[in-house]
């Protein structure tokens, strides 16, 4: 496939030294959702060497209007979507090196996910994963590539990951709650991801391809594709930043993680179990769930179906999220009777 990347390759800061250069490279991608389906597409259509893909999360039909690749039967099977966009991206990109990884990322295994990664793409939608992300990022000297998308827009910054300023000198502490407008209060509209994504995409190409990207450092792009608005604003280090100045690399040992947490833009709450990436037998645990209502056994994942009108899926690294279910402490509770960790 001689011409497949021709158009690419002719576009002068990138040139057959920079295809080259992206060929050998890989990205983490950390949340499978409206940014990082469409930052994945990108990225795996350009010719990316490698692309590992982390999410904890399963494909259902509101994320359809806004989250790239994903089809009806992703969303009517419930498919993990680390799993259902590896599918989707082999059949674009046969030759890229793709991995699935069904897990939550978090401090106990966030520097394996990382480890030999080139660049670091955001699209969590969630500030603990975004600190342990800059954490990850300044330990290993790698650049991360923050997004955040809400309503009509969002923003996007490239961190070095060996230069301040970090995420932190922004935000040196977790929002409390309530602070932040999130996609259950305020929309989200699929043309503003589409576009927050394709710039993020653009900095992570610009880095591997050139490897070099200091222009773009300190520099956050504010975006409204609703209000055709666009701009540059300077970021300036911390002086007194906790991580980049202080070495406080807290988010590595666990200090912002939760037991449970409510996700962002559906009714449904992730529960963790007590010893994280312990053994976690999946056929056993949907032999003993089977008296509690409809069970579907897959590869990875089992869904039981409950008569209270909410479905638990449980994953092999042991986590369960509750859909038709905000009440976290009430998750918690029946984790703990259910699974019995």
């Amino acid at each position: 496939m001689p011409d497949r990347y021709s158009r690419q390759v002719i576009f002068a800061p990138l040139g057959p030294e920079g295809q080259a250069r992206l060929r050998e490279s890989t990205a983490l991608i950390v949340g499978c959702g409206a940014l990082g389906t469409h930052a994945a597409d990108h990225l795996a259509r350009a010719g990316i060497g490698a692309l590992r893909l982390v999410d904890r999360d399963i494909v259902e039909w509101s994320n359809l209007h806004r989250q790239a690749l994903y089809d009806e039967r992703d969303a009517r099977e419930g498919r993990p979507k680390a799993e259902a966009l590896a599918e989707h991206l082999a059949a674009i990109a046969s030759g890229v090196k793709i991995q699935a990884h069904a897990r939550d990322f978090n401090h106990t295994n966030a520097l394996d996910l990382a480890a030999g990664a080139d660049v670091l793409l955001d699209g969590s939608d969630s500030v603990p994963t975004r600190f342990l992300l800059n954490d990850v990022s300044w330990k290993l000297g790698v650049p991360w590539i923050y997004a955040g998308v809400i309503g009509g827009g969002g923003q996007v910054q490239l961190f070095t990951g060996t230069e301040p300023p970090c995420l932190r000198c922004q935000t040196p502490e977790l929002p409390p709650a309530g602070a932040i407008a999130t996609c259950d209060t305020a929309g989200v509209i699929g043309p503003a991801a589409g576009v927050v994504a394709g710039w993020q995409a653009a900095l992570a190409l610009r880095r591997l391809a050139t490897r070099d990207a200091r222009e773009m450092r300190g520099k956050r792009a504010i975006l409204s594709p609703w209000d055709l608005s666009a701009r540059i604003v300077d970021v300036d280090p911390d002086p007194a930043c906790p991580v980049c100045k202080g070495g406080d690399l807290r988010a590595l040992e666990g200090a912002f993680a939760d037991a449970s947490r409510v996700l962002c833009g559906r009714d449904a709450v992730q529960v963790f179990p007590a010893a994280r990436n312990a053994p976690f037998d999946l056929e056993k645990a949907a032999s003993r769930l089977s008296s509690l209502g409809t069970v579907t056994y897959r590869k990875g994942h089992v869904r039981v179906a409950s008569p209270e009108g909410f479905v638990l899926t449980l994953f092999e690294d042991g986590r369960g999220i509750f859909e038709g279910m905000t009440d976290a402490l009430r998750a918690r509770s029946l984790y703990s009777r259910w699974v019995g960790q």
